[in-house]
């Protein structure tokens, strides 16, 4: 009797075990269900400072994502050396499942020169592509030229006098971007660094640098006040929000890098954080509220979402387009 009692005993420890097991909340609801839920405000390492492309495409996309998710995003602005300092920065943190950054072009561009402290091309998981957007080559009043046409024949006629072009990243996306769309031009141009758009913008407008190249949304306004001339875009169509300039496409130029911007993870990020992130940046995809957004800044004319598999293949098909381009 005093076993079958024992026996009896044991058998309810061992049932009350397996209830408090299974009714228990696992630590990881990764593992648990397939579905991962943030439990904590989420950190977006944005590799550029407050005001950039990139600073303002985060900053409007956030809000809705905080909806998505019900969890409050951070956004941290660590920039310098042309985007790899916030690289470095994320690559030091834990790969826990909340902390992201957002790239660029300039990033793979890092992959290629081997900027970096760390395996960028390799270490970076890739969870989406927002969007895609596009360079514009912009001129001060005083060059006497209108357009590319203008240019080409300004410098086939004044030998010796090539014209200058500022911007931030020579060794980055910007300079890629202006190689590619020179040689295609065939002319000669010279290249001159800057420390920001502001500066470089107040030397063109100055009379010291003949050219700029930015965003057809930070270009729009010094177009519609007079104090620069829309001398191409490096896209397959013409803007639709600056549909007076010419593009690189209808001029048979293979010139069309831009700046795409998407958001990237560590390697060893838990698979099921990167699958939320993606799965609510898809829902947004689709929101009026980031289309017309878009549509304000220029950034609905390219094509420029990605799912995660999408956004890995184009990273890799870039770092091969990059490497050719820039090899000496």
């Amino acid at each position: 009797m005093r076993k079958k009692i024992m026996l009896l005993s044991l058998t309810l420890v061992l049932v009350f075990a397996l209830l408090v097991g299974c009714g228990s909340e696992p630590a990881n609801k990764d593992v648990a269900d397939g579905e991962w839920t943030f439990e904590r405000p989420i950190e977006f390492i944005i590799p550029w400072g407050p005001g950039s492309g990139t600073d303002t495409t985060i900053r409007a996309w956030a809000p809705l994502m905080e909806k998505e998710l019900g969890v409050t995003i951070n956004i941290n602005n660590v920039e310098g050396a042309g985007g790899v300092k916030g690289a470095e920065f994320h690559a030091n943190q834990p790969a826990d499942g909340y902390t992201f950054s957002m790239y660029t072009p300039s990033h793979v561009i890092a992959a290629v020169d081997g900027t970096t402290n760390f395996d960028i091309l390799n270490d970076t998981v890739h969870v989406v592509r927002l969007v895609q957007d596009s360079n514009i080559v912009l001129a001060g009043k005083h060059v006497p030229y209108n357009n590319m046409g203008e240019m080409i024949e300004y410098v086939k006629a004044n030998p010796g006098k090539a014209p200058t072009i500022g911007m931030m990243s020579i060794n980055g996306m910007d300079g890629a971007s202006a190689k590619q769309l020179f040689e295609a031009a065939g002319i000669e141009v010279n290249f001159i660094p800057y420390a920001s758009g502001a500066e470089v913008n107040a030397a063109v407008m100055g009379g010291h640098t003949d050219m700029v190249m930015t965003s057809p949304f930070d270009g729009k306004a010094y177009i519609e006040s007079g104090d620069m001339k829309g001398i191409v875009l490096l896209a397959e169509e013409r803007s639709t929000a600056l549909p007076d300039v010419e593009c690189t496409g209808e001029l048979g130029y293979e010139a069309y890098i831009g700046p795409w911007r998407g958001i990237v993870a560590k390697k060893g990020t838990p698979q099921g954080a990167i699958d939320a992130i993606e799965a609510a940046a898809i829902k947004v995809n689709e929101m009026p509220e980031w289309n017309d957004w878009k549509v304000t800044v220029g950034l609905n004319d390219r094509p420029g979402f990605a799912t995660s598999e999408e956004f890995k293949d184009l990273w890799f098909q870039y770092y091969e387009d990059m490497k050719e381009l820039l090899a000496p």
